[in-house]
């Protein structure tokens, strides 16, 4: 397993600095971002490396012509660190058809980039249409999909699926609702149902399955096979908290992301069911812990924690 960071938690730092950076503190992988647009004020171009290749930490895979793939090589190979995976999360189950498609079209473009880079894994999510139960946004997702899941497999690149139900997130009406629809084992029995793919299998991320009930070392153990990436986050719970506004309050606070080993997961019995279970891709840390934020100092400073944190239980 090699231990790796993603791109998310550095929007304001360019991705070649991003790379340096990662390289000189420790870490041997990456997840990069690839988002449907530039975030507002970020992309410029660079002189020498190919235009607007990247905005802050994100990959821009719309831009990424031959000489910035050659940049982008370029600057992968001098920091040692190696491109494990691209991530797009935007929701091609949107109502709006317009905008579903264009996460589509996107979504293929970021599978093609990978393709074309030598990128092994795709994360995304399933998402959901606000209308539709869960089933059925499963069912529908594996409809809008299923060519892209050709297209990954023909390529030699594997489809990973995020299991954090991002409650609420940006989706008018769905209060304390899950907006990614496989959030759960069960929901991913569904998934692999509708969408009978190689190709296809699991982003985890142990952090939402703590807070939501369900045991990450056994769905590790269960689902061994689809393991295709994994993404560190663990989870504080408030259990008094919880006692006032319940289970089905997510978003009542009484839960927050934090950084492993600052949170509830047994982090080496985590990792070694991983490697019992033979996983030997990338463990990539998730830096969405609020108390480590605030400024680059802050966020290097907590990825610095979780690294030395996992890097006990790691070969």
């Amino acid at each position: 397993m090699q231990l790796g960071i993603s791109t998310f938690c550095f929007p304001d730092t360019d991705l070649p600095d991003v790379l340096r950076w990662a390289g000189t503190s420790g870490f041997q992988a990456l997840q990069i971002e690839c988002p449907i647009r530039a975030p507002s004020g970020l992309g410029r171009a660079v002189p020498g490396r190919g235009g607007d290749w990247f905005a802050g930490g994100t990959l821009q895979v719309r831009a990424l012509d031959g000489p910035g793939r050659d940049a982008l090589g370029a600057a992968l190979e001098e920091s040692g660190v190696r491109a494990a995976a691209l991530a797009y999360w935007g929701n091609v189950l949107e109502s709006d058809p317009e905008r579903a498609r264009a996460a589509v079209e996107h979504l293929g473009r970021v599978v093609e980039t990978a393709a074309t880079l030598g990128v092994p894994v795709v994360c995304l999510r399933v998402g959901r249409d606000p209308s539709a139960s869960l089933g059925d946004s499963i069912a529908e997702f594996a409809r809008r999909v299923r060519p892209l899941a050709e297209q990954a497999e023909g390529a030699g690149v594997r489809l990973a699926v995020q299991n954090d139900p991002r409650c609420g997130a940006g989706a008018p009406g769905v209060e304390d609702q899950p907006t990614n629809a496989a959030f759960a084992p069960e929901l991913w029995e569904k998934l692999f149902t509708h969408l009978r793919s190689d190709a296809v299998g699991l982003a985890l991320n142990p952090a939402p399955l703590v807070w939501l009930g369900v045991d990450p070392i056994a769905a590790a153990t269960d689902y061994a096979e689809k393991i295709f990436h994994v993404q560190a986050k663990d989870v504080e719970v408030f259990d008094a908290r919880r006692q006032d506004c319940s289970h089905l309050r997510p978003g009542g606070g009484w839960w927050r992301y934090r950084l492993p080993g600052l949170g509830e997961i047994d982090w080496r019995r985590m990792l070694d069911r991983l490697a019992e279970v033979g996983y030997d891709g990338a463990v990539v840390i998730e830096h969405d812990d609020p108390v480590w934020q605030g400024s680059e100092e802050r966020v290097k400073a907590g990825l610095g924690l979780a690294r030395r944190h996992l890097a006990q239980w790691l070969p």
